[in-house]
């Protein structure tokens, strides 16, 4: 999952200063940026947020259909496939002059929902003063209407530009697990470029499952902390590697079953995506202008194959692979991440100015963790940088190509004779939504496995991930045992999906979508775009060459402006169109 630390701006602005706060000690950081003009930091930068990315020995595992397969070979942080996203400043894109018939502010009330003041005693919610909430019920399981209800939470940001109001654009940012609500309450029209904000009431909704929705709860805060950084699978595992790695997997699913049992048959994509349409049938809508990120493709693919005639304007950004394999699902998303961390190391050795390694990054990175494992970091606030934090915080840096500075700094402080580990230790809080105290601000660790888990179910053989494992270790050495792991956590969960995924994707006679893929792309490689993009029929593939997660968002003018283009007047780019 790819989670990036929570980003607040001043929502009067839509350029303000980027502001990342230790989630730890809610102090702003002022971090230092190397001055290199290859490592400048692009103001419309943003944060994404995609594959729970843990470690390579880490251990949060699961399948992903969101993306991120869990990587347990550094810490249980596995790979979040969510895009938290910060865009938006000073973007290149203009929307294109469209047809509207009737211009119109905002209104309060749509179809059937009625947006009001959102709830004082909901910080995230709260600290947003133009953001606007609402529910609505939709059942539990759409096929038994009688065993009851689930109350979705949504949110919303009206249009900037009345006059050229097109909507309302739904917007998932990733996960499984990630809330809309609380991102767009902290991030606020940043989410997306400000061509669309002007265009677009931006609509975001808590899935079944996550934040404020029915969510799923597995373990304590205390157990989480045990889960997250805890050492996971070796690189190189031996059986009883991987027997323990099994007996992990099923101490978290029994936690899960305890606690939320009755709700993890019912929390899966497709039910979710048929909570999409009870939104767009509440809003009033007769078509759903929607933007998935992540995960999001997911939803978005499932929703254009179970409802063709009612998708607008739908853009999946950084596609999830629409056709899993167990070997796709734990093994291709290991080489990707691993791609991303051997292009950090390089990048820092071919610049004379980078703070970290005198041009030997990777080996310095290796003395590091070594040394971290014989004397972790004290931390001063009762914990250690251990090795496991150190993978984690510098995982959460490859989802976005501006990040890349804060690795190499966190590294180079964490190295250094002072030995301060706080930004590292502020990233990989920020990546698993650790807060203050110990006190996780979100249940995105335990919604991501139980989303993925119900989504894919599959074996529980250590043979069959010995296996995978074997097949991606010299692709990529660090992941391959924590990614092949992950399976095991999907092979021993305890319930089963209520209403499970499409046998087949696409083809069903939807209007064109737009695909969008980053060929560096470390949580959701651009093969699974490319993927999806062929099984959506009449789909169209837009390339972002570069680097991070997902790729809408200040990255590239050429990638906002064709976003833009295709929501606000439904025009496409030319086929094989690539963005730099």
């Amino acid at each position: 999952r790819t989670k990036l630390p929570r980003v607040r701006r001043n929502h009067g602005s839509q350029c303000s200063v980027l502001q990342v706060h230790d989630l730890r000690h809610h102090e702003r950081l002022q971090l230092t940026r190397v001055p290199a003009t290859d490592m400048t930091h692009r103001p419309g930068g943003r944060l994404t947020a995609g594959a729970i990315a843990f470690s390579p020995h880490g251990r949060a595992q699961r399948r992903l259909l969101a993306a991120m397969s869990p990587v347990r070979s550094l810490t249980r942080v596995a790979l979040l496939v969510f895009a938290l996203v910060v865009a938006g400043c000073g973007d290149a894109a203009t929307a294109p002059s469209a047809s509207l018939s009737s211009p119109s502010p905002t209104p309060q009330v749509m179809g059937n929902v009625q947006w009001e003041a959102c709830p004082p005693d909901d910080a995230a919610e709260s600290g947003n003063p133009e953001l606007r909430c609402a529910t609505i019920v939709v059942p539990k399981d759409y096929a038994h209407p009688e065993l009851g209800t689930i109350t979705l939470a949504l949110a919303m940001l009206p249009a900037t530009n009345p006059a050229a109001r097109v909507g309302p654009l739904l917007l998932n940012f990733g996960g499984p697990g990630a809330s809309g609500v609380t991102t767009l309450a902290d991030n606020g029209r940043s989410v997306v470029p400000t061509s669309i904000s002007s265009h677009f009431d931006l609509v975001t909704w808590d899935p079944r499952g996550t934040g404020r929705s029915a969510p799923v709860d597995c373990l304590t805060d205390a157990e989480m902390d045990v889960w997250a950084f805890a050492p996971g699978i070796p690189a190189v595992p031996t059986s009883s590697d991987w027997t323990k790695a099994r007996s992990d997997a099923i101490w978290f699913a029994q936690k899960c079953e305890v606690k939320s049992g009755t709700l993890l048959p019912y929390i899966g994509t497709t039910a979710s995506a048929r909570d999409m349409e009870s939104i767009r049938a509440a809003l009033g809508l007769s078509t759903l202008d929607y933007l998935g990120y992540s995960y999001g493709t997911a939803l978005g693919a499932v929703y254009a194959t179970l409802f063709p005639h009612a998708v607008g304007h739908l853009i999946l950004d950084g596609a999830v692979d629409p056709v899993p394999t167990d070997a796709s699902e734990y093994g291709e998303q290991g080489v990707s991440i691993q791609g991303a961390l051997n292009r950090l190391f390089q990048w820092c050795d071919a610049n004379a100015q980078c703070p970290f390694g005198n041009g030997a990054s990777r080996a310095a990175f290796d003395a590091l963790i070594t040394k971290a494992r014989r004397a972790p970091i004290d931390l001063g606030d009762g914990r250690t940088l251990t090795p496991e934090m150190i993978w984690t915080g510098v995982i959460m840096t490859l989802y976005n190509r501006d990040y890349w500075d804060y690795a190499v700094q966190g590294l180079a402080s964490a190295a250094g004779s002072s030995r301060d580990g706080s930004l590292l230790a502020m990233l990989a809080d920020s990546y698993i939504d650790r807060g203050a105290g110990g006190h996780y601000l979100s249940n995105i660790m335990e919604a991501f496995p139980a989303i993925g888990c119900i989504d894919h179910p599959t074996t529980d053989s250590i043979a069959r991930y010995r296996a995978i494992y074997e097949q991606f270790k010299r692709k990529a050495p660090d992941f391959a045992s924590g990614q092949a792991a992950g399976g095991l956590l999907c092979g021993v969960w305890p319930a089963v999906n209520a209403d499970p995924l499409p046998a087949t994707i696409g083809d069903t006679g939807a209007p064109p979508i737009l695909v969008i893929g980053t060929t560096g792309d470390p949580a959701t490689p651009y093969a699974w775009s490319q993927r999806l993009a062929t099984m959506l029929n009449g789909s169209l593939l837009l390339t972002y060459v570069g680097e991070g997660h997902t790729a809408i968002g200040g990255k590239s003018g050429c990638i906002d402006a064709a976003a833009t283009a295709f929501l606000v007047s439904g025009v496409l780019p030319g086929a094989g169109t690539r963005c730099q």
